[in-house]
């Protein structure tokens, strides 16, 4: 439901948050470092680009390990700055590619409304190393960019366009690192606009996020809910089961629910969506006020669930807000 629309295509700005891509050898291993812009200047002046820049190199420069939802809010920040205050047409921005998706992810739904296209990209090595990924990258999403593409967040890497509420990091070693993940989707589509936008950026609330596992210990939900942690991604089984069986699982869930805090439900299959009503231990779930999160991945449900916490909605106008879906996340 984001609304849509296409700009003329004029310059476009770049966001440098750090990364593989622009890092340099140092005695404990490749480090951010400076310097990412002059080459790029230099190689993109080489080959005739003139519709690149102003660049905004954001610092300190980080491995992407260390991006975080504050992190986020910064680079919408410049994002924003670059598309209203420079009259960029489109928004590069350059990412470590460990926590790509997520930053994608949060960025999907900060800048809700945005009526300008922004694609992340990085590289598997340094882009000034031999056989580096990098140059391919930036310049396939370049091209992207020019190439009048609907208002929208996106992951580019490895000949890919990927949607950025359907994008994961599925490998370490390949260079077609990402990919799109195929999830059965369910369309519920949100019935009004989400409270927040581009122009009113939120702080996103920190989450959790608890895997089940045959042994699960209760006692992890329990400390959350102790230290106040807002809301809670629970990975489950298949469409949605858990060991309801387990009178400790179950108690903690609902003293979760006592204290306010939205606990939502996706599944931990690659290609699974939670499904409520299949079977009787899913539907204990949903007694108990865990939400569904339908085909969410783990990346976009803890960017939602973040966000709707940190504008300020309550407990139970988050969990509405996680059953619909505001750019076919669900």
């Amino acid at each position: 439901m984001k609304p849509s629309g296409k700009l003329r295509i004029g310059k476009l700005g770049v966001v440098i948050t750090g990364g593989t891509i622009g890092m340099h050898p140092g005695d404990a291993g490749l480090a951010p470092a400076c310097g990412l812009e002059t080459h790029l200047r230099e190689a993109l002046r080489a080959r005739g680009r003139h519709d690149v820049g102003p660049f905004v190199e954001l610092a300190p420069l980080i491995d992407s390990a260390n991006a975080g939802p504050d992190f986020w809010v910064r680079v919408a920040t410049a994002v924003v700055s670059l598309v209203e205050d420079a009259d960029c047409s489109g928004v590069l921005i350059l990412h470590g590619t460990d926590t790509m998706a997520y930053t994608a992810a949060g960025l999907a739904f900060l800048l809700f409304g945005l009526p300008v296209p922004v694609v992340l990209t990085g590289a598997m090595h340094p882009i000034g190393h031999a056989g580096s990924d990098g140059w391919d990258n930036v310049s396939g999403a370049l091209d992207l960019l020019t190439s009048d593409p609907a208002a929208g967040t996106y992951v580019y890497f490895a000949g890919q366009q990927i949607p950025a509420v359907h994008c994961s990091k599925w490998r370490t070693q390949a260079a077609d690192a990402f990919t799109r993940t195929q999830r059965p989707t369910i369309d519920l589509s949100a019935p009004a606009f989400p409270p927040w936008s581009y122009r009113k950026l939120v702080a996103p609330a920190r989450v959790a996020v608890l895997s089940l596992h045959p042994g699960f210990e209760p006692a992890a939900l329990e400390a959350l809910v102790a230290a106040g942690v807002p809301g809670c991604v629970l990975e489950c089984y298949g469409s949605g089961t858990a060991p309801v069986a387990d009178a400790r699982f179950i108690a903690a869930l609902e003293l979760a629910r006592s204290r306010n805090m939205v606990v939502v439900a996706i599944s931990q299959c690659p290609e699974g969506a939670v499904a409520f009503g299949h079977y009787a231990t899913d539907h204990r779930l949903k007694t108990v006020g865990v939400v569904s999160g339908g085909g969410m991945t783990r990346e976009v449900a803890l960017a939602k669930l973040g966000i709707l916490l940190g504008s300020g909605l309550s407990a139970a106008a988050c969990r509405d807000w996680m059953r619909v879906s505001v750019f076919g996340e669900l």
